[in-house]
Formats: C-alpha cells, sequence, structure tokens
C-alpha cells in the first residue's frame, strides 16, 4: 500500500489555500486546540480517498464554508516498487509504471444547487494549475476501485474511517467478524463469496429439480385418473337431471302450495282477532265512567279545602290587626314594668355597681371568645366526621382546595399524596402520620408532561408545597423499614420511598439505641431519630390522614372527642347566659336612679293603655281559637283532596293506557288485513306464471306426500349441488386424447430431467473439490495474520497468541469459524479481545496490533492510517507505550491531539502540524504551522 507524502488544500473549510503540507513522515501529529481543524484535516483526506467523513460530516459541509464555487484537494503519494520488480508499484494497475510518485486530485464544485466531487491521477507531482484542460476526470466508484488496486481495499477503507475515540473497537469485534474482516483484506471472502453463490445456484437447480421431479409424479397421478374419468360421467349427469326437475318442477309447486296454505291461516287468525277487541271496547266504556265519578269526588274536595282557606285568611288578616293595635299598647306596659323594677333595685351605690359592671363585661367577652373557638372546633370536626363518612367531602385548606380546582380546570391528570398511601399495620399508623404529614398536600401528576403547566399553575397560586412529576412504582419491602408497612396505590415519588426506606422500625427509644448499624429509626408512638438528633413526630388521632384506617381511627377519635367538647361548649353557655343576667342587673340598678321620677310623670299614660289593651286582647284571644280549629279542618281537607286527586290521577292513566292499546290494536288489526289483502294480491301475481296442471290440489298433496315440504326438497337439491361440486367429475368426453398426449410429455419431461441432474451433481462435486483445495490458502492467510500480530506484539512487549482456526470444506463450519486473539500484558495472565479486564491504554494496543496487522504483507507492512485523538483516555505510561509500539512499527500514522494533552504524547512524532482556530474578525484562518524532529548530535530526537 501507498505512503502520503505532501497535501494541498484549497478553498477547504475556512483556508483559503495551503500549499505543500508535508506529509512525508512516518507518524504525524496533528495538534491544535479543540475546534481548530484537526479533524477537519482528516475529513479532507478521507474525502481525497473516496471515504466518509467523520462524525456525520460530509464534503459538502466543509465546501460550502469557504463561500466559493470550488474546492480542490490535492496529494502527492508515493509508488515506489514492493521489493525488486517495478511491475509490483501501488498504481500499476492505472498504468503508472515508471514514476515514483502520483498526484491524487479532488475537485468540489458547485453544480446548480448542489455540490459534486470529482477525481484524477496524474503521474509524478503535478500541480492544481497544471489540470485546467483535463478531461480524464473519475467518478467516485471508478476512483475507489483504482485506489482498492492500489492497496486501499474497502475493508481498509472501513479501518480508515475511525472516527474519533474509536481506535479501540477493532479489539471489540467478534472473533467471526474478526475473521471477515482479514478474509475481506487478504482477498480471500470475495473468492469465498463465489463459492459461496455457485453452491446458492446449485442449490436452487437441484430444488428446480425436486419441483420437476414432484410435477412428474402429479402427471402421472392424472394420467392414471383419466381412466377413472369417463365411468362417472354418467353418474354426474343423472345427478345433474335430477337437481334440474326438483329445482324447475318440484320446488315451485310445493312453494306455491306452501304460501296458499299461509295466507288462509294468516287470514282465520285475523277472524279470530276480532272478538278481544269487541271486549275492550266494553272495559273501556266502565274506565271512562269511573273516571268521571273520581272527578267529581275530586272537584268537591277542592271546594271544600278552598272554603276553609279563605276563611283561615280573613280571620289571619282580621289577627294581624288586631295585634298592630296591641303592639304600642303592650310596649307602653313593659316600659311600666321595667320602670317599677328600675326603681326598685336603685338603692346601691352607684360606684361600687359602676366597678363590677366593668369586671363582669370583661369577663363576659372572655367567655363568648372561649365559646367561639371552641364552636367552630365543633364544627369542623361535624365536617370532616360527615367527609369521613362518605357523606361530603373531606375539608381541605383553601390553598389546597383553590391548586385542585385550577388542575382540573386545566385538564391535568393528578392526586395528591394522603389519595395514594394506605397503612397495612395498624401499629404503625401513627408513625407513618408523623413522617409523612407534612407531605399529605403534595401533587403528583399522571403525566410527566403536564409538569411546566402545572408549575405556572402553582406559581399563580402561590402553593407552597410540592409538585412532583416524576413517579415511579414502589417496591413490595418485607423487611423491617417503615416502607414494609406502607403501601402506595398508585407510582409515588422516588425521594420519599427512599425516605421511608431509610427509616428503621423499632418497638421503643431503647431498642433503637441497641441497633449500632442504623442511624435512622422510629418508634409507634412516632419518636424519630436522624442524622440531626431525634424529636416527636405524634400527630393526634383526630388529626390523621393517610389510608382506610388512618380515616377509620380518625373518624373514632373525632366521635369519642365530640361529645366532651359539646359539654364544654354547653358549660360555657351557661356561664356566658349568668354573666349576662349579671351584667344586665347591673346596668339597670345604675338606671333605675331616674326611673321613678320618669314612672311618676307617666302614671296617665300607662293607665290609658290598659284600659285600652283588655278588649283588644280578650277579642285576639276569641280570633287564635277559631283559627286553631280551622287549621285541623284544613288539613283534613287537604289530605281528603289529596287522596281523591291520586285516585283520579291513577284513573286517568289506567284509562289513557287501556285507549292507547285499544288504538294500537286496532291499528295493527287494521296494517295486518292491508298486509294481507296485499299478500294475496301479490301470491296471484306471482304465481301466475305456474302452469295449471301443476296448482291442482291432487297434484299438490302427492307431491306433498312424496316430498314433504320445500325445505325438504332444498335439502335434496343442497345434497345434490353438494355432489356435483366435487372435482372428480369428468365433463369432457376428450379424455382419451389427453391420456396419449400426456403419456408422450412425461416420457420427453423425464428425459430432459435426468441430464440436468446428472450435469448438477458433476458441479456440485467440482465446486467442493475446488473450495476444498481453497481452504489452505484460507489456512495460510489465517497463518501469516497470526504471525503478523504475535510480531507486532513483540515489538509493543505483548505476547499475542491465535488460536487455530479450525477450517473444514463444510458450510456450517466455515460460518462458525472464528478467530480467538489473546493477549498477554506485563507478564499477568492472558485476556481476550473484548471479556472487560483489559484498561483503556491495552484496548488501545490491543486495536493497534490487530490494525497493523492486516496491513503488513510478505515484503513488509506499508500504508497509512488516520488515528483520530488515540491518547484521549490514556495516562502518561500508557501514552508511552503506545508511542514506542508506533515507533516500532513500518505504517504511516496520522494522528490529531489535543494542546491539553501530555507532551509524551510528540515523543514518537517525526513531524507535527499545528493548527489554529480561525479569528472571528478574519474571512480565512491561519495556516497550519510545521514542526520537523531534529536528531540531535548525540542522535537523541529534539522538537
Amino acid at each position: 500500500m501507498f505512503h502520503i507524502k505532501s497535501l494541498e488544500l484549497v478553498h477547504w473549510d475556512y483556508w483559503q489555500r495551503i500549499k505543500n503540507i508535508p506529509l512525508d513522515a512516518k507518524i504525524i501529529t496533528i495538534a491544535g486546540q479543540n475546534g481548530s481543524g484537526k479533524t477537519t484535516l482528516l475529513d479532507a483526506l478521507r474525502t481525497l480517498f473516496g471515504l466518509d467523513c467523520s462524525m456525520g460530516r460530509t464534503y459538502k459541509h466543509y465546501a460550502r464554508h469557504s463561500g466559493q464555487q470550488t474546492a480542490w484537494i490535492r496529494a502527492v503519494v508515493d509508488n515506489k516498487a514492493v521489493g525488486r520488480q517495478l511491475s509490483n508499484r501501488p498504481f500499476r494497475s492505472s498504468g503508472f509504471f515508471s514514476d515514483d510518485e502520483v498526484t491524487l486530485f479532488c475537485q468540489i464544485q458547485k453544480n446548480g444547487g448542489d455540490w459534486k466531487r470529482q477525481y484524477l491521477m496524474r503521474p509524478g507531482c503535478v500541480q492544481i494549475e497544471d489540470i485546467s484542460e483535463a478531461t480524464d476526470w473519475l467518478g467516485v466508484e471508478n476512483y475507489r476501485k483504482r485506489l482498492a488496486n492500489a492497496g486501499l481495499s474497502p475493508a481498509m477503507a472501513k479501518v480508515l474511517a475511525l472516527e474519533q475515540g474509536e481506535t479501540d473497537k477493532l479489539c471489540e469485534y467478534a472473533p467471526r467478524q474478526l475473521l471477515d474482516l482479514v478474509f475481506q483484506v487478504f482477498g480471500d471472502k470475495e473468492v469465498l463469496d463465489a463459492y459461496d453463490e455457485a453452491k446458492r445456484h446449485q442449490r436452487d437447480t437441484e430444488t428446480e429439480l425436486k419441483r420437476f421431479e414432484s410435477e412428474l409424479e402429479a402427471s402421472r397421478t392424472n394420467l392414471e385418473g383419466l381412466r377413472l374419468r369417463v365411468a362417472n360421467y354418467h353418474q354426474w349427469e343423472d345427478l345433474h337431471k335430477e337437481r334440474r326437475n326438483l329445482l324447475e318442477e318440484v320446488l315451485p309447486s310445493l312453494e306455491y302450495h306452501e304460501a296458499r296454505e299461509k295466507a288462509a291461516a294468516v287470514s282465520r287468525a285475523l277472524r279470530d282477532a276480532r272478538k278481544p277487541m269487541a271486549q275492550a271496547d266494553s272495559q273501556l266504556i266502565e274506565k271512562r265512567n269511573a273516571l268521571a265519578t273520581q272527578a267529581r269526588a275530586l272537584t268537591d274536595a277542592q271546594q271544600q279545602e278552598t272554603l276553609l282557606e279563605q276563611e283561615g285568611s280573613v280571620l289571619a288578616s282580621r289577627l294581624t290587626l288586631i295585634n298592630g293595635k296591641l303592639k304600642p299598647l303592650d310596649g307602653l306596659l313593659e316600659q311600666k314594668e321595667r320602670l317599677q323594677k328600675l326603681a326598685a333595685d336603685s338603692g346601691a351605690d352607684i360606684a361600687e355597681v359602676a366597678a363590677q359592671l366593668e369586671e363582669k363585661d370583661a369577663e363576659l367577652a372572655r367567655q363568648k371568645q372561649a365559646r367561639e373557638t371552641l364552636s367552630n372546633r365543633i364544627r369542623a370536626d361535624q365536617e370532616t366526621i360527615s367527609a369521613l363518612q362518605g357523606k361530603t367531602a373531606m375539608p381541605e385548606p383553601e390553598a389546597v382546595r383553590g391548586m385542585r380546582r385550577a388542575l382540573r380546570d386545566a385538564g391535568i391528570a393528578h392526586a395528591m399524596l394522603s389519595d395514594i398511601v394506605e397503612v397495612t399495620d395498624a401499629k404503625w399508623q401513627g408513625a407513618v402520620e408523623g413522617v409523612l404529614g407534612g407531605y399529605a398536600s403534595v401533587v403528583l401528576l399522571e403525566r410527566a408532561k403536564d409538569a411546566p403547566a402545572a408549575y405556572r399553575l402553582a406559581e399563580t397560586e402561590r402553593y407552597r408545597h410540592f409538585i412532583v412529576p416524576e413517579c415511579v412504582a414502589a417496591p413490595n419491602s418485607k423487611d423491617d423499614s417503615l416502607l414494609s408497612v406502607v403501601r402506595f396505590s398508585a407510582p409515588a415519588p422516588s425521594w420519599l420511598i427512599d425516605q421511608l426506606a431509610r427509616i428503621s422500625r423499632v418497638d421503643s427509644v431503647d431498642a433503637g439505641f441497641k441497633l449500632s448499624n442504623v442511624d435512622e429509626w422510629i418508634t409507634p408512638d412516632a419518636y424519630h431519630r436522624e442524622r440531626r438528633g431525634g424529636r416527636s413526630l405524634f400527630v393526634e388521632a383526630a388529626r390523621y390522614r393517610f389510608g382506610s384506617a388512618g380515616r377509620t381511627q380518625r373518624l373514632e377519635a373525632l366521635q369519642k372527642s365530640l361529645p366532651a367538647l359539646e359539654s364544654k361548649e354547653d358549660v360555657l353557655t351557661l356561664a356566658i347566659s349568668k354573666l349576662a343576667a349579671e351584667v344586665g342587673a347591673l346596668k339597670a340598678r345604675i338606671a333605675g336612679v331616674d326611673a321613678a321620677k320618669e314612672l311618676t310623670a307617666r302614671q296617665a299614660e300607662f293607665e290609658e293603655a290598659a284600659r285600652n289593651s283588655a278588649p283588644l286582647k280578650a277579642e285576639r284571644l276569641e280570633v287564635g281559637s277559631r283559627l286553631g280549629e280551622l287549621q285541623a279542618l284544613t288539613k283534613a281537607a287537604t289530605v281528603a283532596r289529596t287522596r281523591a286527586d291520586a285516585v283520579w290521577q291513577n284513573a286517568r292513566v289506567v284509562l289513557s293506557e287501556a285507549e292507547a292499546g285499544l288504538r294500537l290494536g286496532h291499528k295493527k288489526q287494521i296494517e295486518q288485513r292491508a298486509e294481507q289483502a296485499k299478500a294475496l294480491l301479490q301470491l296471484r301475481r306471482s304465481w301466475r306464471h305456474l302452469p295449471q296442471g301443476w296448482r291442482r290440489p291432487a297434484r299438490r298433496a302427492s307431491l306433498v306426500a312424496e316430498h314433504q315440504n320445500a325445505h325438504q326438497v332444498d335439502l335434496r337439491v343442497s345434497s345434490l349441488q353438494h355432489s356435483l361440486a366435487r372435482d372428480d367429475w369428468e365433463l369432457d368426453a376428450t379424455v382419451i386424447d389427453q391420456h396419449h398426449r400426456l403419456g408422450d410429455q412425461l416420457q420427453g419431461r423425464q428425459n430432459e430431467t435426468d441430464e440436468r441432474r446428472y450435469q448438477n451433481n458433476r458441479a456440485i462435486e467440482a465446486t467442493g473439490n475446488a473450495r476444498g483445495a481453497y481452504i489452505e490458502r484460507l489456512r495460510y492467510t489465517v497463518k501469516s495474520y497470526s504471525k503478523n500480530i504475535k510480531e507486532l506484539g513483540e515489538l509493543a512487549g505483548i505476547e499475542v497468541h491465535a488460536d487455530p482456526v479450525r477450517l473444514e470444506n463444510d458450510d456450517v463450519q466455515l460460518a462458525q469459524a472464528g478467530l480467538h486473539v489473546r493477549f498477554k500484558f506485563d507478564g499477568k495472565d492472558q485476556i481476550g479481545m473484548n471479556d472487560g479486564e483489559a484498561s483503556g491504554g491495552q484496548q488501545v494496543m490491543k486495536s493497534l496490533v490487530l490494525l497493523i496487522g492486516l496491513l503488513k504483507s510478505e515484503e513488509g507492512s506499508g500504508g497509512f492510517v488516520f488515528i483520530d485523538e488515540p491518547f484521549a483516555h490514556l495516562d502518561i505510561r500508557n501514552i508511552q507505550l503506545v508511542g514506542e509500539f508506533l515507533k516500532n512499527t513500518e505504517a504511516q500514522y496520522l494522528m490529531t491531539t489535543p494542546l491539553t494533552h501530555n507532551t509524551d504524547v510528540y515523543d514518537p512524532s517525526e513531524l507535527t502540524l499545528i493548527t489554529s482556530k480561525k479569528k472571528k474578525d478574519m474571512l480565512w484562518a491561519q495556516p497550519i504551522f510545521v514542526l520537523q524532529r531534529r536528531l540531535a548530535p548525540a542522535g537523541k530526537a529534539a522538537a
């Protein structure tokens, strides 16, 4: 294979023109910052050799960056003869026998809206300006074929296309893949494919011969069957005549007979249906008379009720008028009694009474506030009890209710944590409530994609609890953790599951301290110890919120505590009443000083009110007594009216149903009679074509006696049709001629088949013998490759051992054969190609040994290899080992490395190319700088 000597780029990516980049060295390192163009330079070489670019890029990606219409890639490669024979030059198949150099050109040109590339080869060192008039441009496929003849085979092209960080992928090949790659590189795979193609062709021929023999056997069977075809012809004819007679004569006659019988039966049924209709008419008249009687009774009850209600209205108006007159008089009399009482109680010290009033008033306010707080708690507990009993919804804080409402309005499926938790052990209900109490209002989204919308709603609502989009299924735990007594009915937050799994259950605080290897535990009374210390998480049973057991305990606790709270409220109410009376008395004593004076001044007014109220109270008593009597009478009248209305409604419904049924019956009977008339008319028209002799009663009776009915005839016809539908009936009278022709045809095809089988057997034997002889060539290839990698391993200080490959002239063994390679590093045990026991540096060393072994030939190694950042994952020691190995081999290496690597990566390099990033204010990138290694006088390398 050839080496690369120099490279020139024109309008490639952001380089305007870089001429004569020297590459005539064994190991070339391309160094630069990330993004400075190292991989871009390798992709230029890949494009020049017709390979795919790395990282999914294409040559079009680089060509369009320059903004020009044309881009050029030019390289000078060596064409020196391998050995002493000039005919062994790499590019001899392209006609270049005398020159030691060959120039390769790639022109990338914008054609319309797309980019196209074409290639050219010239002997010697030729410049781009010298080929402007060239007409022998090559397409990609022809160019690749020429490079393949020069040593760049498709298998090697696949190896050269390895991308960044994949230099250790070759050792990850399966043994079968590695063996296929070896055969591809050494040219044996194409021969094996040709043998496989020949064997497939012979197998296809064998399959075709078997098909011919099967067809011959089927033809012999057909020939034998021809002798039976004449015999069943007459049987088929008899069955055909019987079927035709049944279909054309017997079946129409029986169908006509059955149609007449059916019409007669329908007519009799219609005549018999008239009697029930007459009975239904008489019953309908009786129901109408009963409905009229019930209507009259209902009218009488309504009139009685109306009279009583009118009298009650008059008396109520009269009572209202009397009360209106009595109200101011009663007010005056009440003022008289109040003034008299105030005057009687006004003898105490006014200052002392005022002090007592202030003290009692303050105590009354405190008692009212305490009762209000207690009443609010009782009302909340009653609402919770009602919700727990399933009568109403569970009360929730206003923030939680608002968030639920917002999520529902937005169509976001969710659940609260308290909705999905069940405690399986009632003993640990209090501990679970203490740990999860603060998370009861956590929102769990059913779909993680709703998280953005839910977060926006929570931001608007200022919701202080977590909203969790990512939930997982909780595992079934059987250990002593708190998670083992909690069951989730839906996916839950992973952090909550982890928290419950970390908490161990202990029976007491002392038992918790005895556990030396447990950092977090909790007791049944909810005393919790964690890394920050211990604290009680006790929650009253009346405040439980999780699981059916928690709700049951909460309901029992609330029901148990409610009577005590109500008793306490009653005590407060009595105390408040007593204090209110005392406060009122004290206020009255203070106000009684002026009461005696006012009583004396208004004595005449009070006496006049007493005289006027007496007759009004007597009249009010009389009106009230009569209203009491009217209330009982009105109630009885209402009951009677309601009963009469119910009876009338029931009678009306029964009458309506009877009338509807009778109308439906009349309508149905009329429709049936009309349909029967149409059916009779249709019967006469449909069977008009039937001969008169077939319609005679005597003939129809004889057919019924013989065949019973049309259904039996249909069954017989179906049986005949099934028999006639068989494939073994003979309908052709020319079977004798067919027999003679088929016999002659069979003899000719038999002779042809025997001859083709003889020829195919000879081809199978010849192919097997040829492939058996070529097996030796495969063994030699495997032996040569094993020798190559062993020698390369010795250069790298690695013991390489390739297991013998069993290659036999057998399809199964060839398909299953694989090349197993083992490596021994630093005197340690052997390791395989990809068994996970090798370090990163060893992976690189193994891949390089396997790779360069493909490049070696009998005359020595050659060719070039692109390696993008081979030292990316290696330490200093492994970098040195890989460098020493590369120096000891004979291939040409083009490697990239970032400037941040250890400087040991430059040790094996003879030539270093430095790339730089394009500056923002410049149109083109800076040129590539070249560092050539020179030897010191003492023989040491210096950069």
